[in-house]
């Protein structure tokens, strides 16, 4: 079986049946006839041996691992701007992001919200002015774009085609590093790259590549994040490429916006986990080896960043402004649902005005909303994570009712209700493209009321998975 393994691992002793006190081997001259001999008495042979695989496994790999990402790449490119760009209209988010680089969508006139997907912008410093912002790690891409739209020669100071480009190329590289970073045969690895391509340019995901909001950020990172473990607890190479994969997904995943802040708890245990040897021994002495110590550093160092980030989010006026929305939206969405006595009881638990049940179903956006009632001044501090934490914990029936819609509505996959095409390109205000759907073709083909029946068992699953890996040996 030909091994497609990934760059610069180096065989040890047990890749060919030896140990450093067995009998050891060396080449002898050329023969007449120009073969090598190999005898015992050495360790030459055993070193240039080592070499000679080290090189073609090196050669064989970045081979395998270019030719994907070319392809992937190219097939992206077609996805994305044949017969013409898609992208994703903005639902009033964008502006968080995109005043950040002092920024704004040229619409010539049409339309600015969620009918048409708009890719050019420009300095307008009036709108800004009176934007919320909040950090995000896609402003990394973004001014990487910014560069990229002067290069392209594309209108506008930012132009999300070429975001949308740049994506493209850093989720080729993601698929082709995780394809080729597992040890299987030559199919199965491709069989894994045509699997995640497929996942990567639905339409559920894709189609945010090139918008003005924060989760391509999370997406590519998750992708970065599964590609680089696939490396760690190998060779010194390829522990470097792999941290240096996982750490630079985990920053954009982690800090692509406040929500995604839990992601350091799963990405830096991993990290950790993954770089320990399997047979360092049992409790700390596994994490004492260079590879472990350098995981760490890396965990660290993301930790640090998601702690930054936290004191940002409790000291800022316009982050308690966005977790007050996040709380209405869960009250008034997901707890008050009806105008019944369970709803006033509820309101109650919550330490809210009975009055608010007329409320129901609203959120911080409809016309209707509990933020323009007369009592939302005095009632504004209750709307916090922590009553709402205390809510759900004392009402786990609730819990499992909010838990169950969401996972319903994940099942859903795609936004449907923001436009997908510029104006330019002739379709209704609105209209979604399907050029790739397979992922969410597959998910709607799931009964739509299974929720967390679905979703429990595979992360159960996932996490024995996980738990089984930590003891297999590497290699």
């Amino acid at each position: 079986m030909q091994d497609h393994g990934p760059m610069g691992h180096e065989p040890s002793g047990a890749d060919f049946g030896t140990h450093g006190d067995a009998a050891e081997v060396s080449v002898a001259p050329p023969d007449p006839d120009g073969a090598e001999l190999v005898v015992p008495g050495s360790t030459g042979g055993l070193s240039a041996y080592r070499a000679a695989c080290s090189v073609n496994r090196l050669v064989r790999s970045a081979g395998l691992r270019l030719s994907i990402f070319a392809v992937s790449l190219g097939l992206f490119i077609v996805r994305f701007l044949v017969p013409t760009p898609v992208g994703q209209a903005d639902n009033h988010d964008g502006p968080r992001v995109m005043c950040d680089l002092g920024v704004w969508a040229v619409t010539h006139g049409s339309p600015q919200w969620f009918r048409y997907a708009y890719f050019e912008f420009a300095p307008r410093a009036a709108a800004c002015a009176q934007a919320g912002r909040y950090p995000s790690s896609q402003l990394v891409p973004l001014e990487l774009a910014r560069i990229l739209t002067w290069v392209l020669g594309l209108p506008g100071t930012v132009n999300l085609i070429a975001l949308g480009l740049l994506t493209c190329v850093i989720v080729s590289f993601g698929i082709a590093s995780l394809a080729t970073g597992l040890r299987l045969r030559l199919w199965a690895q491709l069989a894994v790259a045509a699997a995640a391509w497929l996942i990567m340019a639905d339409a559920a995901f894709f189609d945010v590549y090139a918008s003005p909001f924060s989760e391509p950020a999370a997406l590519t990172g998750l992708l970065l994040v599964a590609a680089g473990v696939v490396y760690l607890g190998r060779g010194r190479r390829e522990m470097v490429f792999g941290l240096a994969l996982a750490g630079s997904g985990g920053f954009l995943a982690i800090l692509a916006k406040q929500q995604y802040l839990i992601l350091a708890v799963p990405v830096c245990l991993t990290l950790v986990l993954a770089s320990a040897p399997r047979n360092g021994g049992r409790g700390p002495r596994r994490f004492r080896t260079t590879q472990a110590r350098a995981a760490i550093m890396v965990a660290v160092l993301l930790a640090t960043m998601t702690g930054a980030y936290a004191l940002w989010d409790g000291a800022s006026n316009y982050a308690t402004l966005l977790h007050r929305q996040q709380v209405v939206d869960v009250v008034f969405s997901e707890v008050v649902t009806a105008h019944d006595d369970r709803a006033r009881a509820d309101l109650a638990a919550l330490g809210l005005p009975l009055s608010w049940a007329k409320y129901a179903g609203t959120n911080s956006f409809t016309s209707l909303s509990v933020r323009n009632d007369p009592l939302y001044p005095r009632y504004e501090a209750k709307l916090s994570d922590g009553t709402i934490t205390h809510f759900l914990l004392t009402h786990p029936h609730s819990l499992i009712s909010i838990g169950q819609h969401a996972a319903i509505d994940a099942q859903k996959l795609r936004v449907t209700y923001l436009g997908d095409y510029a104006p330019s390109a002739g379709h209704p205000p609105g209209a979604t493209e399907s050029r790739v759907v397979v992922l969410t073709w597959l998910m709607r083909r799931l009964p739509g009321h299974l929720g967390l029946l679905w979703y429990v068992p595979l992360w159960t699953l996932m996490v024995l998975i996980a738990i089984a890996a930590l003891f297999v040996p590497h290699g």
